[in-house]
């Protein structure tokens, strides 16, 4: 039985930029680094970085989201538009959000709400078309 998710890997275009970004400007904790790949932290969750030498960045609505508490999310938001993070998309869900994307052009989110908060927004608003099993 599953119990949740193992690993988020990441392709990226160039190893020692993709390190640097999530590294600096998103302040995941290191674990490894080689020339061809890296693992961080966020939380308890493991970041795989791996470079690939064709990556060409979706153009569909997948991403990554990262969980960030309410009270730190204005700061946060305002220091990765400070360093000059590319923004991909403007929030329209409940909470706030911040959309952006890595150097390698992988769409990634910043988000202070939670699945609770969506649900309940969700059984108010999006009508009977929806079958909820929660």
């Amino acid at each position: 039985m599953l119990r949740g998710i193992n690993h988020v890997t990441i392709s990226v275009r160039d190893i020692d930029s993709a390190f640097r970004f999530y590294r600096e400007i998103l302040g995941l904790a290191p674990v490894m680094k080689s020339s061809r790949s890296a693992y961080l932290l966020a939380g308890a969750t493991w970041i795989a970085l791996n470079q690939e030498g064709d990556h060409t960045p979706s153009k569909s609505y997948g991403h990554i989201a990262f969980d960030i508490g309410v009270e730190s999310f204005a700061a946060f938001a305002a220091g990765l538009r400070k360093s000059g993070v590319r923004e991909w998309q403007t929030n329209t869900t409940e909470g706030e959000s911040l959309y952006l994307l890595d150097d390698s052009g992988n769409k990634l989110e910043i988000h202070a709400s939670n699945l609770e908060v969506r649900i309940a927004k969700g059984k108010a608003e999006w009508g009977e078309d929806v079958e909820w099993f929660v």
